[in-house]
C-alpha cells in the first residue's frame, strides 16, 4: 500500500544533505553510492510489479490481508507510533513561537485599627506574560527539521511494516496448505504401510515370510503413526501463526481453501540503482540519518549565545467589576545568554550527536548491501529452486512406480522386505519434498517481491 508522506520522501535527500549551517557530517559518498548497472546474478528485465498480490488471483489472499491491515495489533502500534512523531513535530514547532501566560489574582485583607474598629480591603490583579527565545543561529529551526525527517522516517516504517505483513500473511497462508498437504501425505504413507504389514502379517500366518519381516512392518507403521501425529501438530500450529497476524485467537482452527498453486512466470527485477527510492525501509534509515544530522546542528548551535524577550504588562484595581479600568504597567526586556563554563558538557553532547550520526550512516550502508545481498540471493534461489522442483516431480513419479512394483516382487518372493521399506521411503518422501518445494517457490516468490520493494493493493 502507498502511503502518500512516503511518495516523495526520497526528494528530501538533496535538501537533507544541507543539514547544518550548509554542512553535513554524512560522507558524500553515502548519498551517492555506486551500484552495478544490473543484477549480477541474473535477473529478469522489466519494471517492478507494483501489486505483487494479484498476482496469485487469489480473493482469500486479499481478504486475509485486508483483515490484517485493519486489526494486526504490531501495525497498530506503528500506526500510534507515527502519531506520536506527529505531535513531535508540533512540539518543536511551538519552540520557535512566543510563550504567553495570563493570570489573574485577588487578595482580601482584613485588620483592626486603634480604635477597635476593623478594616478590610480587597485588591484584583490580571497580567499577561510572554517570552520568546529568538532563533538566532537556527537552533530551534533544526530541532524542528529533525522532528519532521522523524515523522517521515516513521511513515516510511509504517509502510515497511504494512508490506511486510501483507508478505508475512500471503506466506502464512501457504504455510498452512503446505502443512494440510503434508498431513495428507503423512495419512496415505500410514495407510501404505498397514496395508503392507497385513499383507506381511498374511505370508508370515502363510509360512511364506519370516518373523523379521513382521517386526519390520509393525515398526514401520508404528513410525509413520508418529509421524502422522507430528504432521497434524504442524498443521495446527501454522494455522495458530496465520490467525496471530489476523489479531484472532489463536486456536489452531481454521477452514484455508485451495492447494498450493504452481507460478512459472519470471518476477522483473528492475535495476539495482532503483532499489533505494522503491525500498521503504531504506527511506526510513535514510531519513533517520538525516534527522540525526539536524540533531547535531542543533547540538552546535546550542554552545552559541542565546537572545530572549520577555514582557509583561497588567492591571490592578480594588473592584473587580472595574479591573479593566484599573492602573496598568508593562515592562520589556531582553538578554543575551552565553554558555561560558559548563565543564565540558555542551561539547561533550556535541560529540554524542555526531557519534549517532557515524552510527545511523553506518546503519544505512549495512541495510542497503543487506537488501541488495536479499535481491541476489532471492534470484539465484528462484533458478535453483525451479531445478530441483522439477527434478523431484520426476523423482516422485519415478519412486512411486517402484514402490508398486517392489510390493508385487515381494509378494513373488524376488525381492526382501527391506526393498519394499526402502521404495516406501524414497516414494513419500519425494512426494512430501514436491509439497516442500512449491510453497519453497511461493515463499521465495514472496521475499524477492518484498526485497525489490513491490507494492500491493487490495482493491475495493
Amino acid at each position: 500500500m502507498r502511503n502518500p508522506i512516503v511518495i516523495n520522501a526520497m526528494l528530501l535527500i538533496a535538501a537533507g544533505l544541507l543539514v547544518g549551517c550548509g554542512s553535513t557530517a554524512v560522507a558524500p559518498e553515502t548519498g551517492n553510492l555506486v551500484v552495478p548497472e544490473d543484477w549480477v546474478r541474473g535477473g529478469e528485465t522489466g519494471a517492478v510489479d507494483i501489486d505483487w498480490l494479484d498476482e496469485f488471483d487469489s480473493r482469500q489472499l486479499t481478504d486475509f490481508v485486508r483483515e490484517a491491515m485493519a486489526g494486526n495489533y504490531q501495525l497498530q502500534q506503528e500506526r500510534a507510533r507515527l502519531y506520536q512523531a506527529e505531535q513531535g513535530v508540533v512540539v518543536t514547532g511551538a519552540n520557535r513561537y512566543p510563550d504567553l501566560n495570563v493570570s489573574l489574582g485577588g487578595s482580601h485583607r482584613g485588620f483592626d485599627d486603634n480604635s477597635s474598629a476593623r478594616i478590610e480591603t480587597e485588591s484584583f490583579d490580571a497580567s499577561l506574560d510572554s517570552r520568546w527565545e529568538v532563533d538566532l543561529w537556527g537552533r530551534l529551526s533544526k530541532q524542528q527539521q529533525a522532528a519532521q525527517l522523524d515523522y517521515r522516517a516513521q511513515a516510511a516504517r509504517l509502510e515497511h511494516v504494512e508490506r511486510e505483513l501483507a508478505a508475512a500473511t500471503v506466506g502464512a497462508v501457504f504455510n498452512v496448505m503446505e502443512a494440510r498437504q503434508l498431513l495428507g501425505v503423512a495419512e496415505r504413507r500410514l495407510d501404505n504401510t498397514a496395508e503392507a504389514m497385513d499383507i506381511v502379517a498374511s505370508g508370515y500366518r502363510q509360512g511364506l515370510n519370516d518373523a523379521l519381516d513382521l517386526y519390520l512392518a509393525r515398526n514401520q507403521v508404528e513410525r509413520q503413526q508418529a509421524n502422522y501425529a507430528q504432521a497434524e501438530q504442524t498443521y495446527t500450529e501454522s494455522i495458530a501463526y496465520l490467525q496471530l497476524a489476523l489479531a484472532r485467537y489463536p486456536d489452531g482452527r481454521m477452514d484455508i481453501s485451495g492447494e498450493l498453486p504452481v507460478i512459472d512466470d519470471p518476477v522483473p527485477a528492475g535495476l539495482p540503482s532503483e532499489l533505494l527510492t522503491r525500498r521503504t525501509d531504506l527511506q526510513e534509515s535514510w531519513l533517520r540519518l538525516l534527522a540525526a544530522d539536524a540533531d547535531l546542528a542543533a547540538a552546535h548551535k546550542a554552545r552559541f549565545p542565546s537572545l530572549s524577550l520577555v514582557g509583561s504588562t497588567g492591571v490592578a484595581s480594588a473592584d473587580f467589576s472595574k479591573l479593566l479600568d484599573g492602573d496598568s504597567s508593562w515592562s520589556i526586556a531582553g538578554g543575551l545568554i552565553q554558555p561560558l563554563f559548563q565543564a565540558g558538557r555542551l561539547r561533550a553532547l556535541e560529540e554524542q550527536a555526531l557519534a549517532r550520526v557515524q552510527i545511523a550512516e553506518q546503519q544505512y550502508l549495512d541495510l542497503v548491501f543487506r537488501a541488495f545481498a536479499d535481491v541476489e540471493n532471492a534470484i539465484s534461489r528462484s533458478v535453483s529452486l525451479h531445478e530441483r522442483y522439477d527434478s523431484f516431480v520426476e523423482a516422485e513419479a519415478n519412486s512411486s512406480a517402484a514402490l508398486d512394483l517392489a510390493l508385487e516382487q515381494y509378494q513373488r518372493g524376488l525381492v526382501t522386505y527391506t526393498t519394499v521399506l526402502e521404495s516406501q521411503r524414497q516414494a513419500f518422501d519425494a512426494e512430501a519434498q514436491v509439497v516442500q518445494l512449491k510453497n519453497q517457490r511461493l515463499q521465495n516468490r514472496i521475499g524477492l517481491f518484498l526485497s525489490l520493494g513491490g507494492e500491493f493493493t487490495l482493491g475495493e
